[in-house]
C-alpha cells in the first residue's frame, strides 16, 4: 500500500494521460531503498485497466551486454498479449513490432531496480519512447550511476520526460500514514514518536506501526524489519559495504572513521563508505573527524538482528578495545558465551556507579548482566537478579520489571524471593498478590539489617496507597521509618565494586543480613541461602519516599490538608528540592489539587516534570504527569493537559495503572472538545488496559471518563451512574476524599436535573464530615446543589443567589472555567426566569466566552441552546449580508473565528490600522459595543464555520 505522495501520483497519472494520447512518456522514480517507489508505481499500475502492462525487475548479477531485461518484458508480452506469438526477431526489433500489433491499445513498461539494467535494454526501450506512440515507460532506480553514456544521452534526449524524487514523507504525509493505520487512536504524540523513530521512512513508519498494539511504553519488543526485506535492501551493495554497515549496527549505529576501521581491521575503511553514502543508508559528516550514523534507527535495528551469532560476536570482541572503558564494557557482555566471573564483578563495580549517579534504570540492567555471566546454582546470582528487580521497581519501570517474573520464580525459597515476586505481581497489576507477598517478606525480615526492612515497608506502603487503604499506607509508611532508614546514598549491600582477592572498599560493602555482623540467620526464618552476604540494592531516597507515603495515607484518612501537614516543611523554592525530595513534592502537588489549590499543585508538578531524570528514581511512575494533565484540564489549559498526557503514555518509567488514567482523561479531553469517536476509542483503550488489572483504583478513572463523556453530551442520567458508583463501592472510599473535588460538582448538578435532590445532599453532608467542608471546590459543589435545589422549586432569586456564591468561589487559583462557564449558564436560565433580560444576556455573553476560550464545543451548543430559550434573538442575522461591504464581513467572519487584530491583519495581508478602521464601521453600522457581542451574532449567523 502507498500513503500519501498525491503530487507523485498525480505526476504518474499525467504520463499515462499522455500515453492514451499517443504520445510516449518516461518517467523516471528515484529514491533510496525501501522508500517507496515499488509500492508507488504498482499502485499507479493497478489502475491502468485500459492499458497493457509488461514490467521486470532488474538484478545486479545481469552481464553488461545481454538484454536481459529487454527478454523478460518480451517473454511476458508472449503470456499476456493475445494473438502474439515470439516472433524471429529479438532485442529492439522484437519490442518495435510488438509496440506496433496495435497503434490504438496503450503500453506500460516498468522496469524496477532499474539501477542494475542492463544498457542495452534500458537504451533500446528509451529509443522506443523517442520514436513516439501509445506508450507509458517507468523506470524505478535507486539513482543512475552506473548507466553508461548512451544510456543517458538517450533518458535525457527523450520527451516528455518526469523525474519523481521519493524521499521520506513529510510531517502531513506521514501523520496521514499513522492515522489511516491506527485511527482515532493515533494522536499527536504518539504520531509524533513514531515520525522521529522511523524518520518518515514509509517502511520503516509501517513496521512500527504494524507492532502498534505494543507501540506504547508497556509491551513487548516491536517486531523488527523481517530479514528478507533487510537482505533486499541490501542486495547490490559491495561486501565491504555491508560488513561496514554490520559493525556500524553493532557499534550501536554511529562512530568515527577510525573507530569503525579498527572494528573492521582495516587501515582505512573509506572506499567502503562511499556506496552506502550514495545508497542514503549512511550519513557522513563533514567534520576533520568524520562521524558516520545509519540515518534510520529501526534499520540499525533490523540488521543487528538478522547478523549470526558468531559474526556478531566477533564485532562486539573488536569493538572492546576501539571505544571508551564503559562502552567497553557493554561490548563484552555481548561477546560473552559462558560464565564470565572477572566480567561480572567489572559489572557490579559499574552498577556501583550507576548507583551513585543515581541512574537507577542502567544500574538494574548492569545487575541483570552481571547475574548472566554468574553460576546459575550460586546464591548471589539470585541476588543479582532481586536487586535488579528492586531497582526497576523503584525506576517505576513495570513494563521491562514485568517481563522478569518467570526468571525470579525459578529462584530458590527465601524473603528476598518472596519480594522480587511481590515486585514482579506488582508490575504484572495483581496487587492482591503482591500485598501477600511483601507481607510475607517482611514478616521473614523482622531481624535483618533496618534498611532493608524499611525498603520493603515502603514498598507495601505504595501497594496499600494504590489500593486506596489510608490507614495500611501510613501504618507501614511509619514502620520504614522507625528506625530511621538511610537518607539517601544508594548503594549495593555485600561485596560489591572489587575483585575476588582484593579487600572490599568499606565506603561501598555494607554489612547485609547474615554478613559478617550476622553470622547465623535470624529468628524471622530467614533460610541459610540469604545469610551469606547477598546482593541486596538500598535504593535512594527511601526516607523521602517512606515519608510521602505517609502524608499521603494521612490525606486518605482524614483529607488533603491533613496529609499537606505532615509535608509543611518542604521547601517552596526550587533551588532547596533535592532530587529525592521529588516523591514528595509529587504527593504535596496531588494533595494541593485535590485541597483546590490549583495554582500552588500546577507549580509543584511541573517542578517534578522538569527536574526528573530518565533512569533515575521514579518510585510514583507517572503520577505527576497524570495529576499535572488534571491540573491543567481543570485549570482550562487543554492544550498544554494533552501534552501532559502524551508525555506519560511517552514514559518508558510507567506504572502499571498508569496507562489507564492517562487515557481516560484523553477520552475527557476529546469528549470536551467535541471529538466523541476519538473520545471512545480512547475511552475503550483506557477500559482494555485496566481489565488487565486485580484492583479498583483504575475503575475510578474510566468512570470518571464515562461521566464526563456523559456530560458532553448533556446526559445527566449518564453521569449519575457512572459517578454514583465510585460514590458507592467501598473500594473507593477513602480515594474519594481526595478526587471527589474535581468531579463533584458535575454530580451535583446531574443528581438535581435527574431529581434525586436527596441522594445529593446526602452525598455532600457525608464528604462534609469525612473531609474539610472549607475546601472552596466542595463548597462550589455544595452552592451550586442549593442553587439547581431552589431553581427546581421555583425560587429563582435564591437559586441565583447561590449560583453566584459559587462562581465566586472560584477565584484565582482555584478557578475551573468549564465549571464556571455552566454555572453562568445556570445563572442566565434564573435571571430571564426573573425576567432580567439584560443580566442574562451579560451571564450567557459569559459563557459563551469561557466556552469559545476553551473550544469547548459541546458545551458551547448547549450555552448556545438556553440561551434561545431562555432570551429572545435580537435583530436579523441577515444583517450581516445586506449591511455590511464584503471587506468588513470578511473582518466580522475572522472575529468570529476568535482571531486578534494581529491575526486578522496577517490573514487578510492589511495593517492593524486598516482593520481597527473596518471593525468602527461594523460596530456602528450593526449598534454593537463591544468585539464578544459581534463575535456571537457572527457564530449564530453562521460565520463560526468559516475557514481561516
Amino acid at each position: 500500500m502507498c500513503t500519501g505522495r498525491p503530487s507523485e501520483s498525480r505526476a504518474l497519472c499525467a504520463a499515462a494521460d499522455s500515453a492514451r494520447e499517443g504520445t510516449a512518456a518516461v518517467v523516471l522514480v528515484q529514491g533510496p531503498p525501501g522508500i517507496g517507489k515499488t509500492a508507488l508505481v504498482r499502485q499507479f499500475l493497478a489502475g491502468l485497466s485500459d492499458f497493457t502492462v509488461l514490467d521486470s525487475a532488474a538484478t545486479p548479477s545481469a552481464a553488461p551486454s545481454d538484454v536481459d531485461c529487454l527478454s523478460r518484458l518480451l517473454r511476458q508480452a508472449t503470456a499476456r498479449v493475445p494473438y502474439h506469438s515470439p516472433a524471429a526477431a529479438s532485442g529492439p526489433r522484437a519490442l518495435r513490432e510488438l509496440l506496433d500489433m496495435s497503434a490504438a491499445a496503450p503500453w506500460a513498461l516498468f522496469v524496477d531496480d532499474a539501477q542494475w539494467a542492463d544498457s542495452p535494454s534500458l537504451t533500446a526501450l528509451l529509443e522506443a519512447a523517442r520514436e513516439g506512440g501509445p506508450l507509458c515507460l517507468v523506470l524505478a532506480a535507486r539513482h543512475s550511476r552506473g548507466w553508461d553514456e548512451e544510456v543517458l544521452h538517450a533518458l535525457h534526449t527523450v520527451t516528455p520526460l518526469t523525474h519523481i524524487g521519493l524521499a521520506e514523507l513529510g510531517e502531513a504525509e506521514a501523520a496521514a500514514l499513522v492515522s489511516t493505520a491506527l485511527g482515532d487512536l493515533a494522536d499527536d504524540a504518539l504520531t509524533r514518536r513514531l515520525v522521529l523513530r522511523s524518520g518518515g521512512h514509509p517502511l520503516y513508519l509501517r513496521s512500527l506501526l504494524d507492532g502498534h498494539g505494543t507501540a506504547r511504553p508497556g509491551g513487548p519488543p516491536r517486531p523488527a524489519l523481517p530479514a528478507s526485506v533487510v537482505r533486499r535492501q541490501l542486495k547490490g551493495v559491495p561486501p565491504a559495504g555491508v560488513a561496514a554497515l554490520e559493525a556500524l549496527a553493532v557499534l550501536g549505529g554511529s562512530a568515527t572513521v577510525p573507530t569503525l576501521s579498527a572494528v573492521l581491521g582495516a587501515p582505512d575503511c573509506t572506499s567502503a563508505l562511499d556506496p552506502l553514502v550514495h545508497e542514503e543508508f549512511i550519513t557522513r559528516t563533514d567534520a576533520h573527524v568524520p562521524t558516520l550514523a545509519i540515518r534510520h534507527g529501526v534499520f540499525r535495528d533490523a540488521l543487528y538482528d538478522t547478523l549470526p551469532a558468531a559474526r556478531r560476536r566477533a564485532l562486539h570482541v573488536a569493538a572492546v578495545d576501539a571505544v571508551d572503558e564503559r562502552r567497553g564494557l557493554a561490548h563484552r557482555v555481548a561477546a560473552a558465551e559462558t560464565v564470565d566471573v572477572r566480567l561480572a564483578a567489572d559489572l557490579l563495580e559499574t552498577a556501583t556507579h550507576e548507583l551513585a549517579e543515581g541512574g537507577l534504570l542502567p544500574a538494574a540492567r548492569t545487575l541483570l548482566s552481571a547475574a548472566s555471566l554468574s553460576h546459575a546454582d550460586d546464591h548471589r546470582t539470585d541476588h543479582l537478579l532481586y536487586g535488579a528487580v528492586r531497582l526497576l521497581f523503584w525506576a517505576g519501570a513495570d513494563a521491562e520489571l514485568a517481563r522478569h517474573g518467570p526468571a525470579v520464580r525459578t529462584r530458590r525459597p527465601c524473603p528476598w524471593r518472596d519480594e522480587a515476586l511481590g515486585l514482579a505481581e506488582f508490575a504484572a497489576g495483581r496487587l492482591a498478590s503482591a500485598r501477600r507477598l511483601l507481607d510475607r517478606a517482611q514478616e521473614s525480615l523482622r531481624e535483618a539489617h533496618p534498611g532493608q526492612r524499611a525498603v520493603v515497608r515502603t514498598e507495601l506502603a505504595l501497594v496499600h496507597a494504590i489500593l486506596g487503604q489510608g490507614e495500611a499506607t501510613r501504618h507501614h509508611a511509619d514502620e520504614a521509618l522507625r528506625p530511621a532508614p538511610p537518607a539517601g546514598g544508594a548503594r549495593l549491600d555485600g561485596p560489591v565494586g572489587h575483585r575476588p582477592g582484593t579487600d572490599p572498599d568499606p565506603a561501598v560493602a555494607c554489612s547485609a543480613p547474615g554478613g559478617p555482623a550476622d553470622a547465623r540467620p535470624p529468628s524471622g526464618g530467614v533460610p541459610d541461602v540469604c545469610a551469606q552476604a547477598p546482593y541486596v540494592v538500598v535504593p535512594p531516597g527511601l526516607r523521602q519516599a517512606a515519608r510521602a507515603l505517609a502524608a499521603y495515607g494521612t490525606a486518605l484518612r482524614q483529607g488533603p490538608r491533613a496529609g499537606l501537614d505532615l509535608l509543611a516543611d518542604l521547601p517552596e523554592d526550587a533551588d532547596l528540592i533535592g532530587e529525592e525530595d521529588l516523591p514528595a513534592l509529587t504527593v504535596r502537588g496531588i494533595l494541593r489539587l485535590a485541597d483546590a489549590q490549583l495554582s500552588s499543585a500546577t507549580t509543584d508538578l511541573t517542578m517534578v516534570t522538569a527536574r526528573r531524570r530518565s533512569g533515575a528514581a521514579r518510585l510514583l511512575g507517572t503520577s505527576a504527569s497524570v495529576h499535572l494533565a488534571m491540573c491543567h484540564l481543570l485549570g482550562g489549559d487543554w492544550n498544554r493537559a494533552a501534552r501532559d498526557v502524551g508525555a506519560g503514555l511517552d514514559d518508558e518509567q510507567g506504572r502499571c495503572f498508569d496507562g489507564p488514567a492517562l487515557w481516560s482523561l484523553r477520552s475527557v479531553l476529546d469528549a470536551f472538545r467535541g471529538h466523541d469517536p476519538a473520545s471512545e476509542a480512547s475511552l475503550s483503550q483506557a477500559q482494555l488496559l485496566a481489565r488487565a488489572l486485580d484492583f479498583g483504583g483504575p475503575q475510578y478513572h474510566t468512570a470518571m471518563a464515562r461521566a464526563m463523556r456523559a456530560r458532553a453530551r448533556g446526559d445527566h442520567r449518564g453521569v449519575v451512574d457512572a459517578l454514583q458508583m465510585l460514590a458507592e463501592r467501598s473500594a473507593h472510599s477513602e480515594r474519594v476524599r481526595i478526587v471527589s473535588t474535581s468531579w463533584l460538582p458535575f454530580l451535583a448538578e446531574s443528581l438535581v436535573s435527574c431529581g434525586l435532590a436527596d441522594l445529593a445532599g446526602a452525598a455532600m453532608e457525608e464528604l462534609k464530615s469525612t473531609g474539610d467542608a472549607s475546601n472552596p471546590h466542595l463548597r462550589v459543589a455544595d452552592a451550586w446543589l442549593h442553587g439547581r435545589t431552589a431553581e427546581a422549586a421555583g425560587a429563582h432569586e435564591t437559586a441565583l443567589g447561590r449560583y453566584t456564591e459559587a462562581v465566586g468561589l472560584l477565584g484565582p487559583g482555584r478557578d475551573i472555567p468549564l465549571v464556571r462557564g455552566l454555572l453562568e449558564i445556570s445563572r442566565g436560565r434564573v435571571a430571564a426566569a426573573l425576567g432580567r433580560t439584560g443580566s442574562a444576556t451579560a451571564y450567557f455573553d459569559s459563557a459563551e466566552d469561557v466556552f469559545t476560550r476553551l473550544g469547548a464545543r459541546p458545551f458551547l451548543s448547549e450555552c448556545r441552546a438556553e440561551r434561545r430559550a431562555c432570551v429572545p434573538e435580537r435583530g436579523d442575522t441577515a444583517a450581516l449580508d445586506h449591511l455590511l461591504t464584503g471587506r468588513e464581513r470578511e473582518v466580522a467572519r475572522l472575529v468570529g473565528l476568535g482571531c486578534t487584530n494581529r491575526e486578522i491583519a496577517d490573514e487578510l495581508t492589511l495593517s492593524v490600522k486598516t482593520i481597527e478602521y473596518h471593525l468602527r464601521s461594523v460596530f456602528v453600522k450593526l449598534g454593537m459595543r463591544s468585539r464578544r457581542e459581534l463575535r456571537r451574532r457572527v457564530q449564530e449567523a453562521g460565520g463560526k464555520d468559516g475557514h481561516r
